[in-house]
C-alpha cells in the first residue's frame, strides 16, 4: 500500500512539474513571437523610410525592397501561427492543472488513513484533473523536468542526457536566431545606405576632378 502510494505521488509530481515546464515553455513562446513581430515590423519602417530621407543606389534599392518583402512575410506568418496556436490560454490550462495536481497532491502526502479505498480515490480525482485539462505538454517538458530533478530518475547515459539538454535548448534558440537575424539584416542595410550617402558625393567629386 505505502509502495503504491508512493508511486501515485512520484507520477503527481513529475505530471505537475512537466506542466509547470510547458505552460513557461508556451508563455516565453508567446512572447517571443511577439517580439520577433514587432522586431520585423519596426525594421519594415526603417528600411521603407530609409530611400526616402537618403539616396539610395538601385542596387542597394532592390536589396531593400527584398528585405523588406521577406520580413513582411515573417511578419505574417509569426501572427498567423500566434493566433492559431493560442499559447497563452494553453499555458493557462498548464498552469491550473499543475495546481491542481500539486494541491490534490499536497492533501494525499497528508493523509493519515491509507487503505485501498482511499488511495483509489486520490487515484481516480488525478485521472479527473487530467480529463478536465484535455491537452498534454510536450516531450521536452517532460526532458526538462528530468533534467532539473536528476536525483529522482534512473541514471541516465551522457548520450541520453546530451540529447535532453539538445531538445531543451533548440526550444529556444529558433527564435533567437531569427530575431539575431532580423537585427543584423536590418543594421547591415542601414549601415550601406548611410555610406553610400556619405560617400557617393565624394566618388562624384573625384570623377568630376579626374575628367577634368
Amino acid at each position: 500500500m505505502q509502495d503504491a502510494r508512493d508511486q501515485l505521488l512520484k507520477e503527481m509530481k513529475r505530471t505537475k512539474g512537466a506542466r509547470f515546464n510547458a505552460s513557461k515553455r508556451l508563455e516565453e513562446r508567446d512572447r517571443k513571437r511577439t517580439a520577433i513581430t514587432a522586431y520585423a515590423s519596426a525594421a519594415v519602417i526603417v528600411l521603407t523610410l530609409l530611400p526616402v530621407f537618403f539616396p539610395v543606389p538601385s542596387l542597394l534599392a532592390s536589396a531593400l525592397n527584398l528585405t523588406t518583402v521577406a520580413f513582411s512575410l515573417v511578419i505574417l506568418a509569426s501572427s498567423l501561427l500566434q493566433s492559431s496556436s493560442a499559447d497563452p490560454v494553453k499555458a493557462d490550462q498548464f498552469q491550473r492543472c499543475a495546481l491542481e495536481i500539486n494541491s490534490l497532491r499536497r492533501d494525499l502526502r497528508s493523509t493519515d488513513q491509507l487503505t485501498t479505498p482511499v488511495l483509489r480515490d486520490y487515484s481516480t480525482r488525478f485521472d479527473d484533473i487530467l480529463r478536465r485539462y484535455n491537452l498534454n505538454h510536450d516531450e521536452v517538458d517532460y526532458e526538462k523536468f528530468r533534467l532539473e530533478h536528476a536525483d529522482e530518475f534512473p541514471p541516465a547515459s551522457t548520450g541520453e542526457a546530451a540529447s535532453a539538454r539538445k531538445d531543451v535548448k533548440a526550444q529556444r534558440a529558433a527564435y533567437e536566431w531569427l530575431t539575431a537575424v532580423i537585427a543584423t539584416a536590418t543594421g547591415a542595410l542601414a549601415a550601406a545606405v548611410l555610406a553610400a550617402s556619405s560617400f557617393g558625393p565624394i566618388v562624384r567629386t573625384v570623377r568630376e576632378l579626374i575628367g577634368n
